[in-house]
């Protein structure tokens, strides 16, 4: 659509809509034809509807890998979906130990830079990605994020102390596609000094419930 036609189909005024326009191109979302000036969808958009769609599919695919390592732990298990900076609760299955983590309600969402889940996906991605995700924390703030993304990306997992909710211990393992991108996490919660005293066969458990998702959505 060129200019004219576009402002009339949204009803407001060109300038406005130029404006717009032109902030959607920068952004991949709309392209404009350099001879016609005309507009047209953006490559951008397949991208996203890839994330949605792969969000949806996750959600399905991954409930009977978390029943599984629910019934396998006895902890509180979650799904967490990267958007951009953060990540969502897509799921959770709460556990069945007495003293149980409850910190991340389904549809909340938490910063890549605290808790289990988001330094498994920040281990994941590449450094100029990391350092963008951690700018604006304090130096001690990033060197403790700084550890536990190392940590991940010796061990394959990420564990946090006490970081969303005081008294918890999290293990998590990235979820990729099949570019390699981190898509989310699979994790676990629960008291801290249950989860410490089990670290490795938790770990081994929450990696096993990931390559479950990952299989299920054709990734591996």
């Amino acid at each position: 659509m060129g200019l004219t036609l576009l402002a009339k189909t949204v009803g407001l005024s060109k300038a406005t809509v130029h404006r717009v326009a032109q902030t959607l191109v920068s952004l991949g979302l709309l392209e404009q034809n350099e001879q016609t000036r005309a507009y047209r969808l953006g490559v951008r958009l397949l991208h996203l509807s890839h994330v949605v769609e792969s969000s949806l599919d996750i959600r399905r695919e991954a409930r009977s890998a978390l029943r599984a390592l629910r019934e396998d732990t006895g902890e509180t298990v979650y799904l967490m979906l990267r958007r951009e900076s953060e990540a969502v609760c897509a799921e959770r299955i709460e556990g069945w130990h007495p003293m149980r983590d409850l910190s991340t309600p389904p549809g909340s969402m938490v910063p890549l830079t605290v808790g289990a889940s988001g330094s498994a996906i920040l281990a994941a991605l590449d450094a100029e990605e990391v350092s963008e995700a951690l700018s604006g924390l304090d130096p001690s703030k990033e060197e403790a994020v700084r550890r536990r993304i190392r940590f991940a990306a010796d061990n394959g997992y990420a564990f946090a102390r006490g970081d969303v909710s005081q008294g918890v211990g999290a293990i998590a393992v990235a979820l990729r596609d099949d570019r390699g991108m981190p898509v989310g996490a699979i994790s676990l919660g629960g008291l801290l000094q249950r989860v410490e005293a089990s670290e490795a066969s938790l770990a081994a458990s929450v990696a096993s419930a990931a390559g479950a998702v990952s299989a299920a959505m054709g990734w591996d």
